[in-house]
């Protein structure tokens, strides 16, 4: 094949691109800050949670300054065999650490040129152009193309779950390799002088021992599970290195206190039974040292809840097997001789066993090892044996005793049995004793099968593996979990995973998704060190030794599990051993929890592991609405989307979504509204400042269970009092020139027997820079009034249609930033062209005998949209052109010298609005020019409602309690935003009689004998077996001389015919003559028979009568030829209703017509030490005043004030930067030259171009 020059060139740049993202070292250094709960910390894709230290909280709860850790790193060690530079085989153990900032008793992990060794980022996994770890929550933090081969995707989220972004409310995804771990790779740099390579031949490149880690942090926001964060570690052996003992562990470095002088009295000690460790602070008390603590000290811990498995020991090592396997017994632990006619079982290099009979002495070849068996003579035995000695082989991951199994153990699988040694009593202790036996695979009452060796099929849950494609404990249900190896149902995913039938990696409940698809070992090994700094940073061999299985490590500070005092001490935990063979992933999870005290402390182990248990599958809030916050004048005016009402929960397969919170607080965490307590006097919930609920059965507090009132300690949760929901909120009486932090909230309505209701996380930070970043459902605001002069004018609206719709529109503007000045048009669709099955026969529109009302409009922006991109070689995925509902007939894509680029070469998704160019047009620069619709299809029309009840068991409208209304949503009170505006509709629902109006004799009759002396009434009488509909339509009955003008549809002539005139048809007509003279008189009815698609109705019922006063009478009415009556309804808009907007740029006019200098106000003044309009210190930062702040409130567009002391010497000059939207301009008591101002007497001279104006200001200190 032969490539072009710029074909080759291509290549090559998307090779380097490739390339690239393998890349690893401190140059790709990130670091993020989880907030998704009352947990707050920094956290680095270096691997270590808490640090950088000055970026942000370190392990804080509930309070950004309440920091409780120093340092959270992965550990990771293997035994490693390789020869010398002698040619001697070396055992030698390597311990990866992180490159953590911490003291240590050997100093860090580096080389003699200060090169750290250990895990760096992998490139690839963020946006390089941003300083942040990717998070789920923040899309710019997301790389354009996920360089993992689970994520090939960009655009999207690459969570645990896949794209799914709504199970985890808060999920972050780094990755980092050993790659910089150069210690044991070049013989000069290690004590054993040895050069290992991982891969010699395959890269010979590859430093380290060929490890990558991926690394997972998550929150929920979910009460219950509030007080706690999960980190995720993915450990795969990238290399062709076997290494068959590997342990994996954490360092804590405990820091109660956040501050120096206030870590040295802290304490830990771990409860046996729950694998948990925990930290306290000795005397409770963290303020004398940190005056920015608040509150109280509570308790970390830390819960080991998923561990690296063994899938080839045989051993169900997490005693979740329910098969009939056997289970360890004392007599698996005696000391075995080996006698002629016994079977043994040997291992190859795959795990793979085989049964071989002895007949006589011989040699077997067992793991790659030599194995002499003497008939009769040779003892075999494994690990712990009951007599309490510890072999050298307990854990040397060989089959010692040739039954297949490897390194069972006395003390893990029969009898477990944790000690330690009480050094003030000098006694060795027991902290727990308990038989406990665990199921094995008998390989011995097998036989070998045609290839040689031995096949015992799927054991139930023992050597279960997370990479095996099985679904172990089958829990995976396609009519649940088929939604393709994305994790998103209905996104037809293109390796035809979705909707298979069979389970596929990525699918929820299978392989990766599911940690009970692992033989967990679980924690086996826990040292306490005193003094912190005796960390043995960059001694491997003391690491290996700490982390050894069986190393349990008590600090002499505790007795009885109680502290008798505080201590600056750190740990280690961990967990093995275990083989990682080439290509071989394990996974190590923990959770930080958090609680008042001990009793808390346990309450939230129990939700973490319930969590855990679920497969991470709490159930979550509906999706997060997106916030706009638009200030005012002393007010804030928040709108927000529907997206959290259209949300399925994932967990419970259930549309659940149940109201709207809304938070307001002048704290970024919501502290000042953190205030609702449960049983127990702990603090748990927010008050928000309204809650919008459904109208429907569901109100008031949620009941839950016995199980989950005990559990949240008597919480409730106010479900609302079916208010109806809303968009939108004005909140006001603020303070202008004051930050206030708002969230909406969605929640759902819980369920009573397994869960509590979830609502969505308030998530703001702010960086030690001051820096805030928010969510899609928080915003910040600084109320302000507009700059003087500032006018927009109201938006025109003219009605263009048909005008068949008797309500009214209006236009409102709630947010003046947006508004274009373009013109659009309206439209309405009814229910016979809106393309759905109204009345669910089957049949959509035509044959709908629905009457026609109003169930969607559109919104046309009928100005062209021009939006210019440049795309470069490797831009192959779709670009947003960031507007949705594209008109296609309006689309035009030029290049950048105005040429229209031909169809065939790009292709659109006019819905979604991106687009894709072929690859042949890159590089280039191009212009798309279209029209679109802000609003497409949308049903929330005020007044709107759905009544379901009007559905009968055969899923058909039942037209007996059908009353003509729309059926579309279940109650709307607003419409929706678009471009800084709202319509508003006064829409005429109801069908009814307007008026009625007479032309005799050709002229129109205002004031005539007929009107008082003959009675219409237009209803919807029905009679038995017959239902009469209310139809929006204007009639017309047109009389005439002729008696035979007419036959009704009871065949009786008549001498008038009856038209519908909105449509522009003759009627059929039911016509009751009492009187039999063929016109209308006194108790005359009609009934009308209009044709809905293929069903005639029976619409409205007309009578005439005379008034009471002229029954007597009996006036002679004769109508004929020129006279006509004509009858008119309330109709709602329909299809052929349209209006037209014009809106209007905002203007700032400078005369003194519009503009006031009096008006001009200093606030505060005077000012004196501090003012509430001043932001706290940010967190992270724990020494200085904070801001300081004075404003300059109703200030004219473009002004400039100048400040001068008391002598009149110049200080200061300030500018309104121009945005006629915020009329304020603030000083932060500093001088040009960034010098604080003494107090005193200030002067100050605003001009602008609507003149001038001066005062004073006082500072007092």
């Amino acid at each position: 094949m032969i490539l072009t020059k710029m074909k080759k060139n291509i290549l090559l740049l998307l090779f380097c691109v490739v390339l690239m993202q393998s890349e690893s070292g401190d140059i790709y250094r990130r670091y993020g800050i989880h907030n998704g709960n009352l947990v707050k910390t920094v956290y680095s894709n270096w691997g270590v949670v808490g640090q950088p230290g000055d970026k942000g909280p370190r392990g804080a709860w509930i309070n950004d300054n309440n920091g409780y850790i120093g340092d959270v790193s992965l550990l990771v060690g293997a035994e490693v065999e390789a020869l010398d530079q002698q040619g001697n085989n070396i055992t030698f153990h390597s311990v990866v650490t992180c490159p953590v900032d911490r003291p240590s008793s050997t100093g860090p992990e580096q080389s003699n040129a200060g090169l750290r060794w250990g895990f760096e980022p992998v490139s690839g996994y963020l946006n390089p152009s941003q300083l942040y770890v990717a998070t789920s929550t923040n899309s710019n933090t997301w790389p354009n193309i996920w360089p993992d081969e689970k994520c090939n995707w960009g655009g999207d989220w690459c969570g645990y779950f896949g794209k799914d972004t709504q199970y985890i409310q808060q999920e972050s995804f780094y990755v980092m390799n050993d790659n910089n771990d150069h210690e044991f790779n070049y013989s000069d740099k290690n004590q054993w002088g040895v050069a290992f390579k991982p891969s010699p031949i395959s890269n010979p490149s590859m430093n380290g021992l060929g490890l990558e880690v991926k690394v997972r942090g998550m929150q929920w926001q979910q009460i219950l599970a509030q007080d706690c964060i999960f980190f995720l570690y993915e450990i795969k052996n990238i290399s062709d290195t076997e290494y068959k003992k590997v342990v994996l562990g954490e360092l804590v470095g405990t820091y109660i206190g956040n501050v120096e002088t206030e870590a040295d009295d802290d304490w830990s000690f771990f409860d046996v039974n729950s694998d948990l460790t925990y930290t306290g602070d000795f005397d409770n008390n963290c303020s004398n040292n940190n005056p920015n603590w608040v509150g109280d000290v509570g308790m970390v811990g830390y819960a080991f809840l998923e561990s690296p498995g063994n899938p080839y020991d045989g051993i169900d090592n997490d005693g979740d097997s329910e098969s009939n396997a056997p289970l360890f017994g004392e007599q698996n632990f005696i000391d075995k001789i080996i006698n002629i006619g016994d079977n043994v079982i040997i291992i190859d290099e795959n795990y793979n066993r085989s049964k071989v009979q002895i007949n006589q002495d011989t040699t077997l070849i067992s793991q790659g090892r030599e194995i002499v068996v003497i008939v009769g003579e040779s003892i075999f035995n494994e690990g712990n044996e009951i007599d309490g000695s510890i072999n050298d082989n307990a854990f040397n991951g060989l089959d010692d005793d040739l039954d297949g199994l490897i390194d069972e153990n006395y003390y893990l699988h029969y009898r477990q049995v944790r000690k330690f040694y009480n050094e003030s009593t000098g006694i060795e202790e027991t902290l727990f004793d308990l038989i406990n036996p665990k199921a094995y695979i008998d390989y011995l009452s097998y036989e070998n099968n045609i290839d040689g060796f031995i096949d015992v099929g799927l054991f139930d849950l023992i050597d279960e593996r997370r990479d095996d494609g099985i679904d172990n404990d089958n829990d995976w249900n396609s009519s649940v979990h088929d939604v393709g190896s994305d994790g998103i149902a209905n996104t037809f995913d293109l390796d035809g995973s979705e909707g298979n039938g069979i389970p596929d990696a990525g699918e929820p409940n299978f392989d990766q998704t599911d940690p009970d698809e692992s033989d967990q070992i679980g924690l086996t090994s826990f040292d306490y060190f005193v003094p912190s700094g005796s960390y043995p940073a960059s001694d491997d061999e003391e690491l290996w030794n700490k982390l050894s299985p069986g190393f349990f490590d008590v600090p002499e500070s505790i007795n009885n599990g109680e502290p008798t005092s505080g201590e600056d001490g750190d740990f280690i935990f961990g967990s093995g051993y275990f083989p990682l063979l080439p290509g071989q992933t394990e996974r190590f999870s923990i959770a930080l929890i958090y609680g008042e005290n001990k009793f808390d402390l346990d309450r939230n182990k129990d939700v973490v592991q319930e969590i855990y248990d679920n497969d991470y599958q709490f159930p979550p809030p509906p999706s997060k609405p997106n916030l706009t916050i638009v200030p005012g004048d002393s007010k804030a005016y928040l709108y927000w989307d529907r997206i959290a009402e259209t949300t399925m929960d994932p967990v419970l397969l259930d549309y659940d979504f149940q109201g709207y919170k809304i938070y307001r607080a002048t704290d970024p965490d919501f502290n000042d509204v953190r205030n609702i307590t449960n049983a127990y006097g702990i603090v748990e919930s927010y008050s928000p400042i309204a809650q919008f609920d459904l109208i429907d059965d569901i109100d008031s507090l949620f009941y839950p269970s016995y199980e989950i009132f005990q559990q949240s300690g008597g919480l409730s949760f106010n479900l609302g009092n079916n208010s109806g929901l809303v968009h939108s909120y004005i909140d006001s009486n603020l303070i202008n020139g004051r930050t206030y932090y708002y969230a909406v909230t969605a929640y759902d309505e819980g369920d009573p027997q397994h869960t509590f209701p979830s609502e969505n996380t308030k998530y703001i930070t702010v960086l030690p820079t001051g820096e805030i970043i928010t969510d899609n459902n928080t915003g910040y605001v600084t109320p302000t009034s507009f700059v003087q002069g500032f006018e927009v004018d109201d938006i025109d609206i003219e009605n263009i249609g048909l005008d068949i719709g008797t309500g009214m529109i209006n236009c409102n503007v709630v947010n003046n930033e947006d508004i274009s000045g373009h013109e659009y048009l309206v439209e309405f669709w009814d229910s016979s062209n809106d393309l759905v099955d109204n009345n669910l026969d089957g049949v959509i529109d035509a044959g709908d005998e629905i009457i026609p009302i109003t169930s969607f409009y559109n919104i046309e922006n009928l100005n062209d949209i021009v939006v210019e991109f440049e795309l470069m070689v490797y831009d192959t995925t779709y670009y947003n052109l960031r507007k949705n509902n594209i008109i296609d007939e309006s689309f035009e894509l030029k290049y950048s010298n105005n040429e229209i680029v031909p169809e065939n070469l790009y292709e659109i998704n006019f819905s979604s609005g991106e687009i894709k160019i072929n690859i042949s047009e890159l590089p280039n620069s191009f212009q798309a020019v279209f029209n679109y619709y802000p609003i497409y299809k949308s049903p929330y029309i005020n007044g709107a409602s759905w009544d379901g009840t009007l559905i009968n068991d055969d899923n058909e409208l039942d037209y007996d309690d059908y009353d003509g209304n729309s059926l579309w949503i279940e109650e709307v009170l607003d419409g929706e935003v678009f471009d800084g505006m709202r319509l508003e509709f006064d829409n005429d629902w109801d069908i009814e009689l307007d008026s009625i109006k007479w032309i005799i004799d050709g002229v129109e009759i205002m004031d005539n004998d007929i009107l008082s002396i003959l009675d219409v009434s237009v209803d919807t009488l029905s009679y038995p077996g017959l239902k009469s509909f209310a139809s929006p339509n204007n009639y017309m009955i047109v009389f005439d001389d002729d008696l035979n003008f007419e036959q009704s549809s009871n065949r009786l002539t008549t001498r008038f015919k009856v038209y519908d005139i909105t449509n522009n048809y003759e009627l059929d007509f039911y016509f009751q003559d009492e009187n039999s003279d063929n016109q209308i008189t006194n108790e005359d009815r009609l009934g009308l028979i209009e044709k809905y698609g293929d069903v005639d109705l029976y619409t409205w019922n007309i009578g005439f009568s005379y008034f009471p006063s002229q029954q007597m009478i009996e006036p002679d009415l004769e109508f004929g030829s020129g006279d006509t009556l004509y009858i008119y309804t309330k109709k709602p808009f329909r299809n052929g209703d349209e209006f037209i907007l014009k809106s209007y740029i905002p203007e700032v006019h400078y005369s003194p017509d519009y503009v006031d200098l009096s008006n001009v106000r200093v606030v505060p003044n005077p000012y004196i030490a501090a003012t509430s309009i001043e932001s706290s210190l940010p967190p992270g930062i724990s020494s200085g005043r904070g801001e300081r702040k004075i404003e300059f409130q109703n200030v004219p567009n473009d002004a400039i004030i100048k400040i001068f002391n008391i002598r009149g010497q110049h200080i200061k000059t300030l500018k309104h930067d121009g945005n006629i939207f915020n009329g304020s301009v603030s000083w932060n008591l500093k001088t040009d030259e960034n010098m604080d101002i003494a107090y005193g007497v200030y002067l100050y001279v605003l001009e602008s171009p609507s003149g001038s104006t001066k005062g004073k200001i006082a500072i007092i200190k």
